[in-house]
């Protein structure tokens, strides 16, 4: 046993000792190299430097004749000064291969080698008992201060070993083993309580990274791995809460306090991470019960620790750059955001892990307001404000307890739930000191920094969301007078502050007449229901439209916009509104109110919104009170016409009505295009026009009686045909003079076609409804029915006839010539069978004498003036 434990030590120390020597071989070997290489770049200067002084020694007088017959040459154009090409690269020397091969893999390697061989040996003494665990212990220390002691000689005994990775390769595998013979004087021999292990272990890493200043960041970045491992190498069954988030915050620091001497950002990086990492798993495996202020304060230290350890007030210079320009931000700028980004997350886990507990919640506002803080100290970085808002109102919109069935959807509001037990005072209350506190920085940052526009979004974002989300999920915390009386302090309040900004800073002044608008639709939607909150919908439309008149700010026409958009939707979908006509004084004419109103006050704010930037706004203004307007006769049409809005089935006098209606609006806008061109006006007299053919194509079709076989309303002289088939007639007509105007001015021939059959139909079904009932049916039923036909079809086409030569215009009278020629298919393809007796014969009689008399109205009216060689005007 002996013998094995004097191999066992031979071997141990027989490595690091031929290790030693092969790196210190290794370290002359490239020392001469350089040294050879450094000869070898001198070389070329030397060799042509000596030639060229020994030349113009030698021929001084020569140079001066030749110069002088330089001058006395004619001058003549000198030629381009070739460009100076860059040197070719040297091809890749083969000795680079051997330096990385013999200077750093062979050095890396043997250092691993050397570090595994004294982890080994600690194991294979445990496992064989060779000696006594204490022996193993100061044996194992002492192999590692010696490698440690021979990186630091070699270090210090030439300028070439220092630049190499010897020194750093054997202290590494000195440190290794350090950590690794401690460890097992804890988890194996039982030597060490873990009160005493844990800060030996802290002391090699805060040593290994004091030594990496000398041997570079390797030393520095193993012992932080190895101080971020010990506590998991030396686990306990009841963690020391403050001495663990201690021992953390020593690591953390020492790694951010080396980052003033050495640029290694990515060690300050990692320590950031692992402070992080280890908050996490504490928090999930112990919780945060009665640790608030030491994780929370952890947290803290964290994230001012990496802002401004490193830099101090450097830290604030301009060129550090920011997170305007992300690209053009500095490693320690980066290093700030991710340390305030770390105890961001920690705050936030720890709220939720101690269940919102009062001294968490404190916390949290304290780290919130460091990054605002930092965020109002460092011009560019004012996201981070806004991202402390964010986070706080992320972290408190998630409190538990506070209602159940959260966020569903209510009939007379946007949300309801139902009322917790105790957390909903707490959670108002935290909710409106959140709203209070990044408010009045939004208002500070407005009135006292240079960036206007960033501290505007946070204050008018924080007036509205806390208010919103508060009573998104506690509505019940307040009366609806509390939360109008809030929504409408803060919109007044934001909208005086726009007001005072936007002479200067109208950008600004939008984002807080956002927020404004924003608060004003709460404060209607908490006062209001139904009806009276559409018309508070359209009353502020007016007023911000009103607004522009004061500050001409686009964001007012997109406010009133808005408003107005809401309200239309509200009228047009809002099928709470129907019922409401039992509660109304008017009754079934509440549309007079819930759509007259609104169109006449967007009327009145389209006309307030002046300017050429402005147009696009009025005209979507004008649009949604046509729209309005329309639909508010419609409604009442369908009232007085159809007996209710609410009524299922539609009359043909209902439909006649709505079609006149539209198109007479169609012709107006058409009318009114004519005058001055409008996008309202145009695109409006198209859907008019079309709602007004639709009707028609109705009532000749589906809605023809005829057809369906319903009663026609009225009596047999005046009834519902006339609203139906005849009004349209003299709309179409005219509507066909304005279609240019609206851009279809080709349709203009197919209008008058449309006209003359609603005419044509109009008159026969009146002649039905003369002679039959309540139904008509498409047969004739009597021969006096049939010769009626004819003879109204005979004066409706002289009367065609004679208009046109009245107004000379060809196309009527070819309506009127159409319309005789269908008179004379009918009497000779239908009259001449159909009818009897004398009703035939005054058929044919009557139809002859017409044609006769149109022949003698043509040679009287239109041949004559042809023979004196007048031309005729045609249409």
């Amino acid at each position: 046993m002996e013998m094995l434990f004097i191999l066992g030590l031979l071997a141990f120390l027989a490595g690091p000792i031929l290790a030693i020597v092969a790196l210190v071989k290794i370290g002359e070997v490239n020392r001469r190299l350089a040294k050879l290489k450094e000869q070898m770049a001198q070389a070329p200067a030397q060799v042509f430097e000596r030639p060229v002084a020994k030349a113009a020694e030698a021929k001084p007088a020569k140079a001066a004749e030749v110069a002088v017959e330089k001058i006395a040459e004619p001058i003549k154009p000198q030629p381009e000064t070739p460009k100076i090409k860059s040197p070719v690269p040297p091809l890749r020397d083969k000795s680079d291969f051997e330096k990385a091969l013999a200077a750093r893999w062979f050095v890396w390697v043997g250092g691993v080698a050397v570090a595994l061989a004294g982890l080994l040996f600690v194991k294979y003494a445990h496992d064989n008992g060779l000696i006594p665990p204490i022996a193993r212990v100061v044996i194992g220390l002492a192999a590692a201060a010696a490698l440690v002691a021979a990186g630091e000689w070699l270090r210090r005994r030439s300028d070439a070993i220092a630049q190499s990775y010897v020194p750093a390769a054997l202290s590494a595998a000195g440190i290794v083993i350090a950590f690794g013979v401690i460890y097992a004087a804890y988890a194996l021999y039982e030597i060490l309580p873990a009160g005493l292990c844990v800060p030996l272990l802290v002391a090699i890493g805060l040593g290994a990274m004091w030594l990496s200043l000398r041997q570079g960041p390797l030393i520095g970045a193993l012992g932080l791995v190895g101080s971020f491992a010990a506590p998991m190498l030396v686990p306990s069954d009841q963690p020391n809460v403050v001495g663990f988030f201690l021992y953390l915050t020593v690591i953390i620091a020492a790694a951010l306090a080396l980052l003033r001497l050495r640029a290694w950002w990515w060690l300050g990086f990692a320590a950031v991470a692992g402070g992080l990492a280890w908050s996490v798993l504490w928090l999930n495996g112990y919780g945060a019960s009665g640790s608030e202020f030491v994780i929370g304060g952890f947290a803290l230290v964290l994230g001012a620790a990496a802002t401004f350890l490193p830099r101090d007030k450097g830290i604030l210079n301009q060129a550090m750059g920011s997170l305007v320009a992300p690209k053009l931000m500095s490693q320690p700028m980066w290093l700030a955001v991710a340390g305030l980004a770390a105890m961001s997350a920690i705050l936030w886990l720890l709220v939720h892990t101690a269940n919102f507990s009062t001294i968490a919640l404190l916390v949290l506002a304290i780290g919130m307001l460091v990054i605002a803080g930092f965020g109002w100290l460092r011009d560019g970085m004012v996201a981070a404000p806004l991202l402390a808002g964010l986070g706080t109102l992320f972290t408190l919109a998630g409190w538990p307890g506070v209602g159940f069935h959260e966020w569903a959807m209510d009939e007379r509001g946007v949300w309801s739930t139902v009322p917790g037990l105790i957390e909903p005072p707490r959670f108002r209350n935290a909710m409106l000191v959140a709203l209070l506190a990044f408010t009045g920085l939004g208002v500070a940052g407005i009135l006292r920094r240079r960036e206007v526009r960033p501290w505007a979004l946070l204050a008018s974002a924080s007036a509205f969301l806390f208010l919103f989300v508060l009573w998104g999920r506690a509505d019940w915390v307040m009366s609806n007078g509390a939360w109008v009386g809030c929504g409408v302090v803060l919109a007044v309040g934001l909208g005086l502050l726009a007001d005072r900004i936007a002479s200067w800073e109208k950008r600004g002044a939008e984002l807080l007449l956002g927020g404004c608008a924003l608060l004003l639709w709460f404060a209607a939607d908490r006062a209001f229901d139904g009806l009276p909150f559409v018309l508070a919908l359209a009353a502020l439309a007016t007023a911000a439209a009103f607004a522009t008149r004061r500050h001409a700010l686009p964001a007012l026409g997109w406010i009133a916009n808005g408003f107005a958009t809401v309200t239309a939707v509200r009228l047009f979908i809002g099928n709470e509104f129907w019922g409401e006509a039992t509660t109304l004084a008017i009754g079934q004419h509440w549309p007079i109110i819930g759509y007259g109103i609104p169109a006449v006050l967007f009327w009145f704010g389209s006309r307030w919104l002046a300017g050429e930037h402005m147009t696009r706004f009025r005209v979507a203004l004008e649009g949604i009170a046509l729209g309005l307007a329309i639909a508010l006769v419609s409604l009442e049409l369908r009232v007085l016409i159809g007996g209710g809005i609410t009524k299922d089935k539609m009359g043909l006098l209902e439909l006649g009505a709505h079609g006149a209606a539209w198109l007479g609006a169609a012709y107006g806008l058409a009318y009114r295009q004519g005058l001055f061109s409008s996008f309202v006006s145009l695109w409006g007299g198209r859907a008019l026009l079309a709602g007004g053919t639709l009707a028609a194509l109705a009532a000749l079709t589906v809605f023809n009686p005829v057809i369906t076989g319903d009663i026609v309303e009225g009596g047999r002289a005046f009834n519902s045909l006339w609203l139906a088939y005849l009004v349209p007639v003299p709309l179409f007509a005219l509507m066909a003079r304005k279609l240019a105007g609206l851009g279809i001015g080709n349709l203009r021939g197919s209008a008058g076609i449309f006209a003359l059959v609603l005419l044509i139909t109009f008159v026969t079904l009146q002649v039905k409804r003369l002679f039959q009932d309540f139904t008509i049916e498409i047969a004739f039923l009597s021969d006096a029915e049939s010769y009626t036909t004819s003879v109204a079809w005979l004066i409706m086409a002289i009367a065609i006839f004679l208009a046109g030569i009245r107004l000379d215009r060809q196309n009527i009278r070819y309506a009127g010539l159409a319309l005789m020629v269908l008179t004379a298919l009918k009497v000779f393809l239908f009259d001449v069978s159909g009818l009897g007796g004398l009703w035939r014969i005054a058929s044919f009689l009557g139809l002859g004498l017409c044609l006769i008399g149109v022949g003698l109205l043509h040679a009287r009216f239109l041949q004559k003036p042809k023979e004196e060689g007048h031309i005729l005007k045609s249409n």
